[in-house]
């Protein structure tokens, strides 16, 4: 009998599928609890639709922790108070990351439990040539990770242009985001971008709406067709 699971249960075990079959890995990394996506990043993705709220997925999460449908780590040893003469052995999981276990493999492959959305969690970023890997972006829904910068390139360092003329100097982790935002814009996500923006720009984004949205103006306008 298949595994009656809710929606947020479906979308966990989904994501988690499709990151395991992109990155190729095999029956054996089900039994080696291999590391997966971290745990706020896969909330991040799930919840960003606004369908399911971070209170959904925290007990979805735990039903299938508890069900052995997925593991987490790192594992780390029980420290005991150096005055204490209790000693406390085994230990914890830091639930830092997240993967299936072979229970939660063949559950998710279960037509009744396809999810009414499938969001997508990859490994690598490719950008100016380099490769980031594990490289986790937290917003959105089916966002692959396997971006090429070289795609809008011109509409990226436009704004790398304009947010360094301003002062404000931009990281990789910022730039692997603008072309994160960028993406979202052709999609005609506006709120989706505008919160990637937000979190680029940080304390100087009420500053730089003005220079940098207007770009996004026209990308979202183009994507509906203006």
């Amino acid at each position: 009998m298949p595994a009656q699971l809710d929606e947020a249960e479906k979308q966990i075990l989904a994501a988690l599928l499709a990151d395991f079959s992109e990155r190729g890995l095999a029956a054996n990394d089900l039994k080696k609890k291999y590391e997966g996506p971290r745990v706020a990043d896969l909330s991040a993705v799930i919840c960003a639709s606004g369908d399911i709220s971070t209170v959904d997925f925290d007990l979805a999460f735990s039903d299938l922790e508890k069900r052995e449908f997925i593991r987490t780590g790192p594992f780390a040893p029980y420290q005991d108070k150096p005055s204490s003469g209790f000693v406390m052995m085994g230990g914890y999981s830091k639930r830092e990351y997240c993967s299936l276990s072979e229970l939660g493999y063949k559950a998710a492959r279960q037509p009744p439990n396809r999810p009414a959305r499938t969001p997508s969690i990859t490994n690598h970023l490719t950008i100016s040539g380099g490769q980031f890997s594990n490289v986790q972006l937290a917003a959105g829904n089916n966002i692959s990770q396997n971006l090429d910068i070289s795609t809008d390139h011109e509409i990226v360092s436009q704004l790398i242009e304009l947010l360094e003329n301003n002062g404000h100097s931009v990281s990789a982790e910022q730039r692997i985001n603008l072309v994160l935002a960028v993406e979202e814009a052709k999609d005609g996500n506006g709120k989706q971008a505008k919160n990637v923006l937000e979190k680029v720009c940080g304390p100087a984004w009420g500053a730089m709406q003005p220079i940098i949205w207007p770009i996004f103006g026209e990308l979202l306008k183009k994507s509906l067709g203006i």
